[in-house]
Formats: C-alpha cells, structure tokens, sequence
C-alpha cells in the first residue's frame, strides 16, 4: 500500500471515529479531539509509516483520548492525542519546568502541550530502556503519541481499580520491583501514581501516564515521590498491612544499580 492509499484509508478511518466519538461524549469534544492541526498529525505519522488505520475509542478523557489503531504489518497500537484546547497547561508546567531535557518549551497553549507529550514518549524511553513494565513506545508527533497496545486482540487491559486481585501481595511485589528500576534506573519518578494508571495484564502490572514523570533531580521530585508512596500504600491496604516507610525504603534502596545511559537523557 503507497503513501497515499494509507493516508485516504485514514482518513475513512478517521471520520468513523468522529461518529464514534459524537456517540460517546457530543460535537463539540469531537471537533477537539479531531481538529485540523490534529487530523494533519495523523496523516504525517500515517505518511511515515507508523499508523496504518485507527479503529475504536479504548478511553475518554477531560485532556486526552485514546485510540485503538493498528501498524501497515496490522500490529496493534494505542494512539493518545492530547486535546490542545482543553489541557490544563498551566499545571503541566509544574512537571516541565525544572527539568533539563526541555529547557526550550514555548510557552503557549500549543507548545505546552507539545512538550507534554515529547515529555511523555521520553520517560517511556527511559522506563523501557531500564526494564520497567511500561508500553513500549513507538513515535510522537506535536500532540499525538503512538505507542504499544496494552491488552489483547482490541480489548485493551483493565485498570487496576478494575479488578479484585486474585494474588494481591505478588503483584505489590512485582509492583514495587518495577517502581524500584523506575527510581533507580530510569532516574525517575512517575509523579501521578495510582490504581488508574496501572493496569493489570496477564495478572502483572503495567505502568502507564508516565507525562507527569519528572527525573530523581528535579526540584520538587521528592514531594511528588512520596505523595506515589502514599497513593500506591493506601490502595494496597485494602489487600494486606502495608507500612509507607518500607515501601519507601524498599524502591530508593539503589544499591549498586547503574542509570540509563546518559544520552536518553535528551
């Protein structure tokens, strides 16, 4: 299939969607999520290869929906475009500022958000570079980031809100193992942690929103840290006793662990 079939397939798939999103939320949600610059986004990470079509809503959102697509090879996709009109930008400053990789952030509506999402695509790089159970992820353009399908066939994974864990205590172990080479290998904090951004896939833990993530050296790193603690402590209390100063310990306890090579750190 050449560039221009992919692209005019696309955009079938594209005004489907629109249906789809009128259905679930009204017009005017619609027309933010698929505005102009957005459904250009598309058609240039389509042109690249990256998106072949796009097939169902997977979540909705106040900032963000996300999308079932699936690659030219037919893999499957998730697809989150940030809705530019509705982000709160002036709060994802506090996560942006102060951290070196984007030193160079317009300040506008459109450039904060833009930054969100490079934002995002590069603490997933550094997650997955360090081992951390996270979606792989695959390309970003402005407000658009592609990364891997969380579930099976087109059913995307649950939440863990969602379901009632049949082996609570492995799957905090395997959990915190996972927020440990966060911390100490990816050099990062997730910054939103909670039951409803981690999801349960073949009874282990999967991480996601990682937009929030801020590295261990930014300034109000600690503070975002220790409120992940005691959402992640609060939650698993209603399993099993759960002490926040071990869990703490337990994910900061580095040892000899080395971080991601410094050039994933752009």
């Amino acid at each position: 299939m050449d560039v221009e079939e992919r692209v005019s397939r696309l955009e079938v798939e594209l005004e489907k969607l629109r249906s789809r999103v009128r259905g679930v939320e009204d017009l005017k949600v619609a027309s933010e999520v698929f505005d102009k610059a957005t459904l250009l986004t598309l058609y240039e990470l389509a042109n690249r290869g990256y998106i072949d079509v796009m097939q169902g809503v997977i979540k909705t959102g106040k900032e963000s929906n996300v999308f079932f697509a699936r690659d030219p090879d037919g893999n499957p996709l998730a697809v989150k475009i940030h809705r530019v009109a509705t982000s709160d930008f002036r709060a994802m400053t506090r996560y942006i500022e102060g951290d070196p990789r984007f030193p160079k952030m317009r300040r506008t509506r459109r450039g904060i958000v833009y930054t969100w999402v490079r934002k995002e695509f590069k603490n997933l790089e550094r997650a997955h570079l360090a081992g951390v159970r996270v979606p792989r992820p695959v390309a970003f353009r402005n407000n658009v980031l592609v990364m891997e399908f969380i579930g099976e066939d087109d059913r995307a994974a649950p939440m863990l809100r969602q379901v009632e864990l049949a082996n609570a205590e492995e799957f905090f172990n395997e959990l915190l193992s996972n927020l440990r080479r966060l911390y100490c290998v990816a050099n990062l904090v997730h910054a939103d942690l909670s039951e409803y951004n981690i999801l349960v896939r073949d009874a282990k833990p999967v991480i996601i929103d990682l937009s929030s993530g801020v590295l261990r050296t930014h300034p109000l790193a600690q503070e975002f840290f220790a409120r992940d603690v005691a959402n992640l402590v609060r939650y698993f209390r209603r399993y099993f006793s759960v002490e926040y100063n071990e869990v703490y310990s337990y994910i900061t306890s580095c040892g000899g662990r080395h971080g991601v090579p410094e050039d994933s750190q752009r």
